[in-house]
């Protein structure tokens, strides 16, 4: 199953009440389309360029899981949902992996493993020699 995050930036123009009828409303709309993963959080962030001369803008994001066989077309009706929107400054849609990244780990050479069980073994003969050392001392 693939799942998708959404990342808007809207408009501060909307207060916080109209931001949240706003977003029940577009995620309604949406909806037909996926089902919501995450319920989406707003944050007000100052925009790094004005867009549409707006310094500041509502960053807005959830995720959800698209519905159907054909993930393009749900994809393409979510995108016109968006672009209808003139709320809605920017819009950025992420696919998310449901699996976890592999680690690679490096594999040590034969001749390291070697000389790694080389030292040991000298380490251990040392020791065993300053142990006997130590036992004769006391007696």
């Amino acid at each position: 199953m693939n799942f998708y995050e959404f990342n808007l930036l809207i408009t501060t123009s909307l207060g916080e009440e109209q931001l949240t009828s706003f977003c029940e409303g577009l995620i309604s709309e949406i909806k037909e389309h996926g089902s919501i993963i995450t319920e989406p959080t707003f944050t007000k962030r100052k925009l790094a360029y004005s867009i549409s001369k707006e310094n500041e803008a509502w960053l807005t994001v959830f995720s959800l899981s698209l519905k159907g066989e054909d993930k393009k077309v749900s994809l393409n009706g979510i995108e016109k949902i968006l672009k209808s929107k003139t709320e809605v400054l920017r819009y950025l849609m992420l696919l998310k992996d449901d699996k976890p990244p592999k680690v690679r780990r490096k594999r040590r050479s034969a001749k390291k493993e070697e000389e790694v069980l080389v030292a040991v073994e000298a380490d251990a003969e040392k020791v065993n020699e300053k142990v006997e050392e130590l036992l004769k001392e006391e007696l």
